[in-house]
């Protein structure tokens, strides 16, 4: 019995230890949980670290190409803190509408998915200005850096979509009751059309545009392509295309239009020199495509006839400008 006497008395300080650091350990995970942040209830502003690339931006337009667009109303570029990873282009002073004009809503994801709030601003500032609600998926890039490749996805789309209503709902948002929710545009470019592919079901979606893009443009190995084009077959809400002469995109774009039955539908085909996938969107008040984009939003929202004058008949606006190597059009008349 002696022998096991000291046997005992370490058994005893061994357990009294393991007890001690247990209730020491229990007492540091309290405090590091009591330090530890809550999360926050909505979305989460992006650091620096996920959403950009240490590199110059190639993109970044000329701010002559955005500071003088051609609508009658005056245009404001914001970040909202309520939506925190998307940008905002619309009219200065809202106090025209609904009264004097609509503001339809817009969505769109570009250059591509990129995480980018601003590369477009000549196109996007040139749409608002004409009486437009216009939300980029991304932020304005950061000087010096570069927005992320491939980031955006079809839930940031339909985050700003759903912010989009809610706001027009609140009755303490400036934008109560501002917001044309009968007209709702969805545009891409390039993997951006893609990504708003998945919303065409979305009751809200009024019309959809492919800038440089297509459905299956870049399918996973194996997927068919023509059954992801099939709801083109069946969509009746206007769907149009436009792309570069030498775009990669080309081919797509016509597979799709050729794809659609009953939607009214367009194909135009821009002869672009040098990028001709990078589009005009950054050219002075986003080019040609910011002309195009303006007319066809004005005739199909707005009831613009002269507008529609750029896309009906044989004699069309694009049929006469030799910039257009290529214009095809079904159930618009």
């Amino acid at each position: 019995m002696k022998k096991n006497v000291p046997r005992l008395i370490a058994c005893v300080v061994l357990l009294s230890a393991t007890s001690l650091f247990s209730v020491e350990m229990t007492a540091q995970q309290q405090e590091q949980q009591q330090q530890r942040p809550r999360r926050p209830m909505g979305p989460v502003a992006p650091s620096l670290g996920r959403h950009y690339l240490q590199m110059v931006n190639p993109l970044d337009p000329p701010a002559e190409n955005w500071s003088k667009p051609t609508g009658q109303y005056k245009v404001v570029m914001e970040v909202d803190e309520s939506l925190p990873n998307h940008t905002i282009y619309r009219p200065t002073d809202l106090s025209g509408f609904p009264s004097k004009d609509k503001l339809p809503i817009i969505v769109m994801s570009g250059p591509g998915c990129d995480f980018d709030g601003d590369s477009y601003r000549p196109f996007w500032t040139e749409i608002a200005s004409h009486g437009y609600f216009v939300i980029a998926v991304g932020l304005p890039v950061p000087e010096g850096l570069r927005a992320a490749l491939f980031f955006n996805k079809t839930e940031d789309v339909k985050d700003g979509l759903d912010w989009a209503f809610a706001v027009n709902r609140r009755s303490a948002s400036k934008f109560h009751g501002k917001l044309d929710t009968t007209n709702v545009i969805l545009m891409g470019q390039s993997c951006g059309g893609m990504i708003m592919t998945d919303l065409h079901k979305d009751s809200r979606v009024t019309m959809m545009v492919y800038w440089n893009s297509g459905v299956g443009m870049m399918r996973a190995p194996g997927t068919d392509q023509a059954s992801l084009a099939d709801f083109l077959k069946t969509i009746t809400i206007p769907v149009a295309f436009f792309a570069g002469d030498t775009d990669m995109a080309r081919q797509i774009s016509t597979s799709n239009y050729e794809t659609v039955v009953a939607a009214p539908s367009i194909l135009a085909v821009r002869q672009i020199p040098g990028d001709s996938h990078g589009g005009t969107f950054r050219e002075n008040n986003g080019g040609a495509y910011g002309v195009a984009a303006v007319a066809w939003l004005n005739w199909w929202t707005k009831g613009d006839k002269e507008a529609g004058k750029m896309f009906l008949g044989d004699k069309s606006g694009l049929d006469k400008d030799p910039g257009w190597v290529e214009v095809r059009k079904k159930n618009l008349d």
